[in-house]
C-alpha cells in the first residue's frame, strides 16, 4: 500500500544451529520528477524512491540487483534508486552471512512496486492540462503512462497551440482524444489505440528508441519523429483521416495503414524528408462521389505494378469474358477500363485508337497491369451492383475504392512517350504521390526544357457531356517573363499531357505536394481573354467549350507557346482546326479581319443544342459571326448569345464543314430570332439581361429558382430590342433559369448568384 511516508520491513537470516542475523531496508517517499505527490494510492507510473539495506555493523553483504554481476561491500545505509518510467520494479538481493562462513546462506528479498497507468477521469472539464482531470492528481509526461477510458463526463481535449505529452498511451474503445489547431500529443513509448484521435493538431511519435502502435484506432494527423523507427504491430490496423507525416526515421506500415477518404477529403502522405521512409504496404482509399454514371481518370501511388482487380471489389468494372477474366459480368460485357497507348494512337480522328480495353482484370499479361505512373479512364455506374442494365437510374451512389501497395516516395521520374507523328503524343500520366501534387509548376519546367508540347495540360471532368469530357489547365502565365500556374491534382488521379520526344521525362519532387486540390475552372465561368464558346444541350447542360484567344504573338497554325489541342475519345467534341488542320481547344491567332476559323463537332446523339457565347474578347471595332454552312446564316456573336441548332441523322449536320467563326464585314446577313445577353453572369448583387429581335413582338421576363419557383416576373410590352437591370442582394446564393419569351419564342439562360 502506498502512503506519503516510508515503508520498512526486517529480513532475518538463519541456517539450522547457526546464530540468525537480521537485517533491515526501508523505501523511502514517494517522488515525481515533475509533479508533488499529495496522496497515494494510487502508485502511478513515473514515481520513483529510493530502497536502503542496512545490516549489523561490520556485516559484508553481496547483493545482485535484477541479475546483474554481483557487488560486495559493507552496508551502512547503501541506496538504490529506483529508474523513473519503471512498469514494474523487482529488485532482488541475495544476501550472504559473513560472521560465519559455514553459516553462510541467502535470501532473495525482493520490494516489488507495481504503479498504474494515470486515468483520465474528465471529472472537472475537458482540458488535458488540468490535474485535476487526472486520477493521478498531476497532467502526465513523457515519464508517465496513460489510459483514456470511455464514457467519461468529458472527453479529452488540447487546446489550440497547446501541448501534451505521455510515455505509454492506451485510448480505449469508444473513447476520443481531441487535438485542436497546431496543439502537439508527444508519445515516447507505444500506443494502443482503439478509439480516435481527431482534430487538426498532431499526434507525434517521439523518442531515441523504437516504438509501436497497436490497436484498430484512427488518427486525424500522424507524425513519426523517431530515428529508431515506428512499427504498426501485426494484428493492429492504424488509419490515417488526414495526414502521415515522417518527420525523422521510418514507418514499417505490417501492411496495416489506411488512408481514409470520404466526401470531406482524402489522406495524404506529406512530404518525405530525405533519409525517412515509409516501409510495407499501405491501403489507399478513395471516395468516389455518386450521382451521374461517367468516366473518371484513375491512378496509383505504388512503386509497381497493381492487378485492375484491386479497384473491381470495389467499383464494377466489366470487360471481355466477364468473371471469367476477373471483371463483373454484365449483359454485353463491353469494357468499362481503357489505357492509353501513344504509339497506336491518332488524336486526328473522332475514335482514338490509342485508347485500348483491358482484357483482363488479372496481371498475368503485361498489358492488363495497372503500370506505375499509368493513367487510365474508367466509367464509374455508382456502389457496387447499381446500373449494371440499361434503363433509368433513379440513385447513382457514391462509395469508397481502395488499393494497396508500396509507396513512392522520394522524387520521381515519369517518362513520356510518343509515336512517329504529332498526333501520336498524348499520354496519360497518374499522380505519383498519395498526396495532392502540383502538377503546373512540374509542367511549366518540363516546358522550359523543351519537353512538353501545347500550352494547356488536361483534367477530366465528369460532369460535362454524357459521361465527363477533357477540360484543358494552363500551366503558364506566358508573356515575356512566364511562371508557372500552380495546379493540384488529387491522389488517385491523372491527366493527360503532350510529349515533344520519347523517353522526355516529367520531374516530380516531394516537395510539389501540397495539402489541398485545385478546382477545376468553373464551367459557368469564361476566361476574360478569350472568346469562350459553350456548348449546351437543350436543357443547359454543359456538354464541351472552346476557347479562341486573339493573339498577335500568334500564327493560324497549330504553336506550341499558346495553342492547346483536343484531346479525343469523348461522344461529343467541339474543336477549331488550326491552319495546319490540326484539332484545337484553345486556339490562338491573330485577328484578321475578313478571316475565318473553321470549326469542328462531333455527336454521337441526334439532339438539339445551343453554342452559347459565354465571353466576347475581341479588339476594339472587330466582330466575330458564327456561320451555320449548312443553313446559311449569319450570328454576331456578343456577350451572352445563344445559337440554337440541332444533330440530325444527316451527317452534314455535324463534322467539321457545318460550323465556322468568320471575322467577315458587318453587311453579312444576319439569322433572324431572339437574340439574349446577360451580363454579368456569375452576379453578386445585379443582373442586365438584354434583348433584339428582327421585329417588335411582346416581351415577358421571368426568373425561376432551381425549384421552378418564379422569383421575378414582368411584362415588358410590345419591343423590338431592350434591356432590364434585375437587383439580386435580397436572393439567396445558387442557380436560377432566366426565361425570356416574346411572341413564339422562348429563350431560357442559366443564372448563377455568387
Amino acid at each position: 500500500t502506498a502512503v506519503t511516508g516510508s515503508f520498512t520491513g526486517t529480513i532475518t537470516v538463519s541456517n539450522g544451529s547457526c546464530a540468525s542475523s537480521s537485517y533491515s531496508f526501508s523505501v523511502g517517499v514517494l517522488s515525481h520528477p515533475t509533479a508533488a505527490i499529495t496522496s497515494a494510492p494510487p502508485i502511478c507510473s513515473g514515481y520513483s524512491t529510493s530502497i536502503t539495506f542496512t545490516g549489523t555493523s561490520g556485516t559484508s553483504i553481496a547483493y545482485n540487483i535484477d541479475g546483474g554481476s554481483t557487488i560486495n561491500q559493507v552496508l551502512t545505509g547503501g541506496t538504490y534508486v529506483l529508474g523513473t518510467g519503471v512498469l514494474t520494479a523487482t529488485h532482488t538481493y541475495r544476501l550472504i552471512d559473513a560472521h560465519n562462513a559455514v553459516c553462510a546462506t541467502s535470501v532473495d528479498s525482493t520490494v516489488t512496486i507495481v504503479p498504474t497507468p494515470m486515468a483520465w477521469t474528465g471529472s472537472t472539464s475537458s482540458d488535458w492540462n488540468d490535474a485535476t482531470n487526472w486520477s493521478c492528481g498531476f497532467v502526465p509526461g513523457t515519464s508517465d503512462d496513460a489510459a483514456i477510458p470511455s464514457g467519461t463526463t468529458n472527453s479529452p481535449v488540447i487546446a489550440a497551440a497547446a501541448t501534451g505529452a505521455t510515455r505509454s498511451l492506451n485510448i480505449a474503445t469508444g473513447a476520443t482524444v481531441t487535438l485542436s489547431a497546431s496543439a502537439v500529443l508527444t508519445i515516447a513509448g507505444n500506443l494502443t489505440n482503439n478509439g480516435a484521435v481527431t482534430g487538426s493538431g498532431k499526434l507525434s511519435m517521439n523518442s531515441t528508441a523504437s516504438q509501436a502502435v497497436n490497436g484498430f484506432g484512427a488518427v486525424s494527423n500522424f507524425d513519426v519523429n523517431n530515428t529508431a523507427g515506428v512499427m504498426v504491430n501485426t494484428g493492429s490496423r492504424l488509419t490515417i483521416k488526414s495526414v502521415l507525416s515522417v518527420t525523422s526515421g521510418s514507418l514499417a506500415t505490417g501492411d496495416s495503414v489506411v488512408l481514409y477518404s470520404d466526401t470531406f477529403g482524402s489522406a495524404r502522405v506529406a512530404v518525405l524528408p530525405t533519409g525517412t521512409s515509409i516501409s510495407g504496404n499501405v491501403k489507399v482509399n478513395q471516395f468516389f462521389t455518386g450521382g451521374r454514371r461517367a468516366y473518371r481518370f484513375w491512378g496509383h501511388p505504388f512503386n509497381n505494378y497493381i492487378g485492375l482487380s484491386q479497384l473491381e471489389n470495389y467499383v464494377d468494372v466489366a470487360g471481355p469474358g466477364g468473371s471469367a477474366n476477373g471483371f463483373t459480368t454484365t449483359g454485353s460485357n463491353q469494357p468499362s477500363a481503357y489505357r492509353y497507348n501513344p504509339y497506336v494512337g491518332n488524336s486526328s480522328l473522332a475514335a482514338d485508337p490509342g485508347w485500348r480495353p483491358f482484357a483482363s482484370a488479372y496481371t498475368t499479361v503485361d498489358s492488363n497491369r495497372l503500370h506505375q505512373y499509368q493513367g487510365i479512364r474508367v466509367y464509374y455506374r455508382g456502389a457496387k451492383g447499381e446500373g449494371l442494365g440499361f434503363g433509368p437510374y433513379v440513385v447513382i451512389s457514391s462509395t469508397t475504392a481502395s488499393q494497396w501497395g508500396v509507396l513512392n516516395q522520394g522524387n520521381q521520374d515519369v517518362p513520356l512517350s510518343r509515336g512517329a507523328s504529332i498526333s501520336q503524343n498524348y499520354n496519360m500520366i497518374a499522380n505519383p504521390y498519395a498526396s495532392p501534387v502540383e502538377i503546373g509548376t512540374v509542367i511549366f519546367n518540363a516546358a522550359a526544357a523543351g519537353r512538353i508540347n501545347g500550352a494547356y495540360f488536361y483534367i477530366w471532368n465528369p460532369f460535362l457531356n454524357t459521361a465527363g469530357a477533357f477540360q484543358a489547365i494552363p500551366y503558364s502565365t506566358g508573356g515575356g517573363s512566364p511562371s508557372a500556374i500552380p495546379y493540384y491534382l488529387q491522389a488517385n488521379d491523372a491527366f493527360q499531357i503532350r510529349a515533344m520526344h520519347d523517353g522526355d521525362l516529367l520531374n516530380f519532387a516531394e516537395t510539389n505536394k501540397g495539402a489541398t486540390v485545385s478546382n477545376a475552372y468553373s464551367l459557368m465561368k469564361a476566361r476574360d481573354e478569350f472568346v469562350s464558346l459553350y456548348v449546351y444541350d437543350a436543357n443547359y447542360h454543359p456538354y464541351d467549350m472552346l476557347y479562341v484567344n486573339f493573339n498577335e504573338s500568334a500564327t493560324d497554325g497549330e504553336d506550341a507557346k499558346y495553342d492547346g489541342g483536343k484531346p479525343s475519345g469523348n461522344d461529343f467534341i467541339f474543336y477549331s482546326l488550326s491552319a495546319d488542320k490540326h484539332r484545337l481547344m484553345v486556339d490562338a491567332r491573330p485577328y484578321k479581319s475578313g478571316s475565318i476559323i473553321p470549326l469542328g463537332l462531333s455527336s454521337s446523339y441526334a439532339q438539339d443544342y445551343i453554342i452559347r457565347a459565354e465571353n466576347l474578347a475581341v479588339p476594339e471595332g472587330g466582330k466575330v459571326y458564327l456561320h451555320d454552312k449548312l443553313l446559311k446564316q449569319y450570328t454576331l456573336l456578343q456577350q451572352g448569345t445563344e445559337y440554337r441548332f440541332s444533330v440530325t441523322k444527316d451527317d452534314a449536320s455535324q463534322g467539321e464543314n457545318r460550323f465556322e467563326l468568320s471575322m467577315a464585314p458587318a453587311d453579312v446577313k444576319l439569322a433572324r430570332g431572339l437574340n439574349v445577353s446577360m451580363t454579368p453572369n456569375p452576379t453578386t448583387d445585379e443582373v442586365t439581361i438584354g434583348f433584339t429581335q428582327a421585329q417588335s413582338e411582346n416581351v415577358t421576363l421571368r426568373v425561376l429558382d432551381i425549384s421552378g419557383a418564379c422569383i421575378y416576373n414582368e411584362r415588358l410590352g410590345n419591343q423590338q430590342s431592350g434591356s432590364v437591370k434585375i437587383q439580386l442582394n435580397n436572393v439567396a446564393t445558387g442557380i436560377y433559369m432566366m426565361e425570356l419569351t416574346s411572341g413564339g419564342q422562348k429563350v431560357v439562360q442559366r443564372l448563377i448568384k455568387e
